[in-house]
């Protein structure tokens, strides 16, 4: 069953690639900076990771499930299965383009008026991301530098959009990076 699932995502994907290489390019794809990022970091696990993890999700259900908290031990399973399942693959790359008229990421754009704020926290080798929030969402984008220069993106973005000085990364993505999920 699995395998028929990643056969129609390949199939989908494919069909898409090839929908949006026949639309015209845009102004947006001429960048004045560009670099090629995954779309997220996949943190390598080591055997503690993957014999700990395991006995975790399996104690945590059953202490739910023994205290009468069935669904809650079903969401504990059904979590744990999800993030295998979606960590199976490795994330794609996807291009970051930032030109005279916002920021293209992947085929999403961005124009500079949706664009909330931005900054940069570049502290190697742990964190070097560029984020920013988009007016009308909930949630910040981050993207991976991979090892492009901090400095040229905030040097251009400055007369642009308005920098968060000072803004560190969030303890949840402390919390994802040191538990490497």
């Amino acid at each position: 069953m699995i395998k028929r699932i990643k056969e129609k995502l390949k199939l989908y994907h494919a069909r898409r690639k090839e929908r949006l290489a026949a639309e015209n390019i845009s102004a947006y794809d001429d960048a004045v900076i560009s670099w090629i990022t995954p779309e997220y970091i996949r943190h390598e696990k080591g055997t503690v990771w993957k014999i700990a993890m395991p006995i975790i999700v399996i104690v945590s259900a059953a202490i739910s499930y023994y205290y009468g908290n069935w669904t809650f031990a079903l969401a504990i399973v059904i979590f744990a299965l999800i993030y295998f399942l979606i960590h199976l693959e490795h994330p794609k790359h996807m291009e970051v383009k930032i030109s005279e008229l916002g920021i293209k990421v992947g085929t999403r754009v961005f124009p500079y008026g949706r664009i909330k704020s931005f900054w940069i926290i570049y502290e190697p080798p742990y964190v070097e991301t560029f984020n920013f929030y988009v007016k009308g969402s909930l949630v910040e984008m981050t993207i991976y530098l991979n090892n492009e220069d901090p400095s040229k993106i905030r040097d251009f973005l400055i007369n642009k959009i308005p920098e968060l000085e000072g803004k560190t990364e969030s303890l949840t993505d402390v919390l994802l990076r040191l538990f490497k999920i």
